[in-house]
């Protein structure tokens, strides 16, 4: 009887425990449901069949899906194009439209927005290329470059062979749809990357509106950013023709720069930069849709905000000790970090387990100007490398003396001079001391001698006065 009713009263308490740890649960839960969605996010449902989302920042492939699908690149082809004739020509250089431009506008069946003759800066160009696409401002950039885009074209796949891309072949300048120019969404990243680290060319695609002034030969024209995230807005045009209202577009947060495309049949393609807490990421989608071109973007960015968590292990310019310096005025150089070092800290990892490195150049010599790279920072999550990050130098470090090729500084020449100095005043005023001392006992015994000599003569004359015998 007794077991019975202890039976029973345990039963009772194991369920007022269940029901505290059932409450406390629902309590964590409308706390923290942002917890619960980070754990249940699943992979972005997207329209496009090619796509990626890539970490530049940590090299990190977040999502993909048939990265290396060649597939037309469309009007993204002109990111490559623009970052080319900035480097070759300058911002503010001076391009002449050739009929070759306007031609090529009209060959991919689009309106020419310039007038051959008329003379433009590659910063209009530029601005041409990322807000309104236009196929007539690549063209002239790749002439005014090369002379021909087909030999522009060359430039361009050098480039994208320089920086990874295997699934790459461009053909003009414009992303004019032909046989044998293609991309893939993980190159598209890549070239993203590369573009958007110009400061010029970011700079522009982060803009909203400009204004291209009149020439001889147009007057003056007003652009709108074509990429919908920077502000928010109604997709108004495809490939320059007006449409009804095809999709309203949310500014997101973070978007600095991107560029859309479309090819004749109506398949999209995009590419988008955006900045997660110092994570620069790239989000790629092709072979989409003008209606879900900007929903499949979304969805990615989404899920890389879900799946990242930034983590500063050390600031930007942040000191990393000292290392030997040869030839310098002084011997030694301090470096510091050319910018933050920001990580993804994966879910569930401790953020002690990162850590960094400074390695320094081999032989590092003078003179060193104030900036320069003289090593790198390696951070290591356990013991794997996960991010690498410039080192500079603190501060200009002049040529030394004649003793510097030896680690010996100016200021250790000046003290090795200064004591050799005092060494030789000490040794040259204790000869000279020696010397005079010499001098002084001769001359002492000189007088001594002359002394004892007159003492003998008064002696010898007092003798002789009074007569003595000797």
């Amino acid at each position: 009887m007794r077991t019975d009713f202890l039976k029973e009263k345990i039963k009772k308490s194991e369920k007022k425990i269940l029901f505290i740890y059932v409450i406390l649960a629902l309590v964590l839960v409308s706390v923290n449901p942002a917890a619960i969605t980070y754990a249940t996010s699943s992979e972005p449902d997207i329209v496009g069949t090619s796509a990626i989302i890539y970490c530049a920042t940590t090299d990190e492939i977040i999502w993909q899906k048939n990265p290396h699908d060649e597939l037309n690149p469309a009007s993204i082809t002109k990111l490559m194009t623009c970052l080319i004739a900035i480097e070759k020509l300058g911002i503010e250089g001076k391009v002449t439209v050739t009929s070759e431009a306007v031609q090529s506008a009209i060959r991919g069946n689009t309106k020419p927005i310039m007038t051959a003759g008329e003379e433009l800066t590659v910063k209009d160009l530029v601005y041409e290329c990322l807000f309104v696409s236009a196929n007539d401002a690549a063209a002239a950039l790749a002439v005014g470059v090369s002379g021909s885009e087909a030999e522009f074209a060359k430039l361009m796949n050098e480039r994208a062979s320089a920086i990874g891309c295997t699934h790459t072949n461009f053909q003009n300048a414009s992303g004019i749809q032909v046989e044998e120019q293609y991309s893939c969404a993980f190159d598209v990243a890549q070239i993203a990357k590369e573009a958007f680290s110009n400061k010029e060319l970011r700079k522009i695609a982060g803009e909203l509106t400009y204004t291209v002034d009149a020439t001889d030969k147009s007057q003056a024209r007003d652009l709108e950013n074509g990429n919908l995230f920077l502000s928010g807005g109604v997709v108004k045009y495809v490939n320059g023709t007006p449409v009804p209202n095809v999709a309203e577009v949310k500014k997101y947060l973070g978007v600095f720069g991107g560029k859309t495309g479309t090819t004749r049949d109506r398949k999209a393609t995009m590419v988008v930069g955006c900045d997660f807490d110092g994570l620069e990421v790239y989000a790629v989608v092709m072979n989409s849709d003008v209606k879900n071109r900007y929903v499949d973007i979304e969805k990615e960015l989404n899920y890389a905000k879900e799946n990242l968590s930034s983590y500063e292990v050390f600031d930007k310019g942040q000191l990393f000790g000292k290392e030997k310096i040869k030839g310098g005025a002084t011997n030694r150089i301090e470096g510091v970090a050319a910018e933050a070092g920001i990580v993804n800290l994966p879910e569930g990892v401790s953020a002690s387990l990162f850590t960094a490195e400074a390695v320094y150049d081999e032989n590092l010599t003078a003179p060193i100007k104030k900036g320069q790279k003289i090593g790198v920072i390696q951070i290591y999550m356990a013991d794997d490398p996960v991010r690498t990050i410039d080192l500079l130098a603190s501060k200009d470090i002049e040529e030394g003396w004649f003793l510097s090729p030896f680690g010996i500084t100016n200021l250790q020449t000046i003290i090795i001079i200064a004591v050799l100095a005092l060494t030789a005043v000490f040794f040259i005023t204790v000869a000279a001391l020696r010397v005079s001392n010499r001098r002084k006992r001769a001359a002492a015994r000189k007088d001594k001698l002359r002394k004892l000599a007159m003492d003998e003569m008064e002696r010898e004359y007092d003798y002789r006065q009074r007569n003595w015998p000797y």
